[in-house]
């Protein structure tokens, strides 16, 4: 392990350590702020350029941590289901390796750092300036929180993020009805009355289901207060740690799952019908 992680220091600049720790799973510092004290030379331009720096490289990097939530907790409702004789330590680091995320993560800061005309060992003397900044050390807590929910089977919550105060958890679950509702209106009005296989069933389901996502989204840009789908899918992670909300958010998934069973039934030849196009369709963007 020691190896791994020398190694991976040297690859990636802004990674500082990367190991498995006892309790908690995988824990990455991403920030090397408390290696050394801040410069005198380091000024409020490098501050605001660090940061914007650090909101891109957490942004981007949400969205590898929710797809590897969603496989972690797929992998461990089966673990669990099967009774599987496995530590979860060992488990974490499987999932880790099977998820690339170093490799990911990589990718991300050399695209991000390029994105603002700099080299990653640029970004790393930013933040070795930026010593105890406490909003840059935040940014360390944050990528750790993310990459630990997510291989918990936890959907990430964007570091530093801020809930818009329109977006409530009644409105979170409207919007995902929105979503829904969109999802089974695409696949329809692409497979009415006809059949498909199941694969073809699969494609188009998946096709839908991004559809639908960044439609309803776009449409609720406002609501979002110019941000993106991270903003939505960071509230819900958080309000997900509320037992009522989440058990609303299961009853709209299971229900939707349902509806899109008796939609689609096989024909016992490999093949699925689709039910007749409905009045109301979603619009190609």
């Amino acid at each position: 392990m020691a190896t791994r992680d020398s190694s991976l220091r040297s690859a990636t600049p802004l990674v500082v350590s990367a190991a498995l720790a006892a309790a908690a799973g995988l824990a990455v510092v991403v920030l090397t702020g408390r290696l050394r004290r801040g410069c005198s030379s380091f000024g409020p331009q490098d501050r605001e350029l660090l940061l914007s720096v650090l909101k891109e490289l957490s942004r981007r990097f949400f969205f590898v941590c929710q797809d590897v939530a969603a496989i972690a907790k797929s992998v461990r409702t089966k673990i669990a289901a099967n009774k599987v004789d496995i530590t979860d330590e060992k488990l974490t680091e499987q999932l880790r390796d099977q998820c690339k995320v170093f490799e990911k993560l990589h990718h991300i800061q050399r695209e991000v750092a390029e994105q603002f005309g700099l080299s990653t060992s640029a970004v790393e003397q930013l933040q070795q300036q930026a010593g105890e900044d406490d909003e840059v050390q935040s940014y360390a807590a944050g990528f750790k929180a993310m990459l630990d929910d997510a291989l918990a089977g936890r959907n990430p919550v964007l570091p530093n993020g801020r809930i818009p105060k329109d977006l409530t958890e009644e409105k979170a679950l409207s919007i995902q009805s929105e979503v829904q509702e969109a999802e089974c209106q695409k696949v329809i009005e692409t497979v009415s009355g006809g059949k498909c296989s199941l694969r073809e069933l699969g494609e188009v389901l998946a096709v839908a289901h991004k559809f639908a996502w960044d439609t309803v989204l776009q449409d609720h840009s406002e609501l979002l207060e110019g941000g993106g789908p991270e903003v939505y899918h960071s509230a819900v992670a958080t309000y997900s740690r509320n037992d009522d909300f989440a058990k609303e958010k299961k009853q709209l998934e299971d229900s939707h799952q349902q509806r899109m069973i008796k939609m689609f039934q096989p024909d016992g030849n490999g093949q699925v019908r689709a039910p007749p196009r409905q009045s109301k369709t979603i619009s190609k963007p």
